[in-house]
């Protein structure tokens, strides 16, 4: 018995799958929410029996207030039924309709979504045709319908969307590349990133000049031995920095006071000056002089004779 039950609440569940996958591909949404919600109140009572249609059924049961709750619907004096344009407020402009029918169409669709049944489901057309049986205004039009189309877009672009495919790994590494190869070219200097994986021990991220090469031993293959090497191109790009950090404190130097209080000159800053003048120069030549250091050749010490 137990096989028994198990086998047909499978097979209702299976039922009703197909009953939504059917409603949503023809664009019943509220009639496919009804659905999803009879459904699971039946599958909190898996004791009780239903009928195979009572998914169907339920649509028509959810229970919704008077339609003159609406403030813009009013019962008809006499013949019975309802005006589905009626107590709306005259406006004093066009902007002010397209406000005011905005303002019902959020009304309406606040009230459908918390009463999505058939016959709420079929609500829109009866207001519209009595938008231009009671003069509504072009911006009420306007307002009202246009409110309607953004919501509709977008059930109609959850209904219909591709189902967003997983970036594949190398695909996502590709995108961000490009994406930091043109921040590297906006910045106007002529840099390179190196990116390391990670748990890999190394800094997630390196930057470096592209005429440098960050090698720091090489192989004789020759001897069948490893040489220890040096690459000294990073030291010719430290004297770089130093220099150009000498030079900044020599432009800050330059532009102090170089008289005291009494109108005397300070001849201890002069003094540092003209140091500071020494050191840029020295520095200079230093700089000049590692050129040589410059890119990825990798110095190996001489052999002993």
């Amino acid at each position: 018995m137990t096989a028994n039950a198990h086998a047909k609440e499978d097979a209702a569940s299976t039922h009703v799958l197909a009953q939504l996958a059917s409603l949503l591909r023809s664009g019943d949404v509220q009639a496919a929410l009804a659905l999803t919600e009879a459904a699971s109140a039946i599958s909190a009572k898996p004791a009780e029996a239903a009928p195979e249609e009572a998914e169907i059924d339920a649509v028509g049961r959810i229970v919704s207030p008077p339609l003159d709750t609406l403030s813009f619907i009013a019962r008809r004096q006499s013949g019975g039924g309802y005006n589905y344009w009626a107590n709306v407020p005259a406006a004093g402009s066009y902007s002010e309709e397209c406000e005011t029918g905005g303002r019902l169409a959020e009304e309406f669709l606040t009230f459908i979504g918390k009463y999505h049944n058939k016959g709420n489901g079929a609500l829109l057309g009866p207001i519209v045709i009595d938008m231009d049986k009671n003069g509504a205004g072009r911006g009420h039009k306007i307002g009202f319908l246009n409110t309607i189309n953004k919501y509709a877009m977008g059930a109609a672009y959850l209904l219909h969307a591709d189902a967003q495919e997983t970036e594949h790994p190398w695909a996502k590494c590709r995108r961000l590349g490009r994406d930091l190869a043109e921040a590297l070219e906006s910045t106007g200097e002529q840099q390179f990133a190196y990116i390391a994986p990670k748990g890999s021990g190394a800094p997630t991220l390196l930057f470096g000049h592209l005429d440098y090469h960050p090698s720091t031993e090489t192989t004789n293959a020759t001897s069948g031995a490893a040489e220890q090497g040096q690459d000294f191109s990073e030291l010719f790009y430290e004297l770089i920095n130093l220099a150009e950090l000498a030079e900044a404190t020599l432009d800050i130097l330059r532009e102090m006071d170089y008289t005291h209080g009494d109108g005397s000159r300070n001849a201890e800053l002069d003094r540092v000056v003209a140091l500071q003048r020494v050191l840029c120069a020295s520095l200079g030549k230093l700089r000049d002089s590692a050129a040589v250091l410059d890119g990825p050749a990798t110095w190996v010490p001489a052999r002993s004779a």
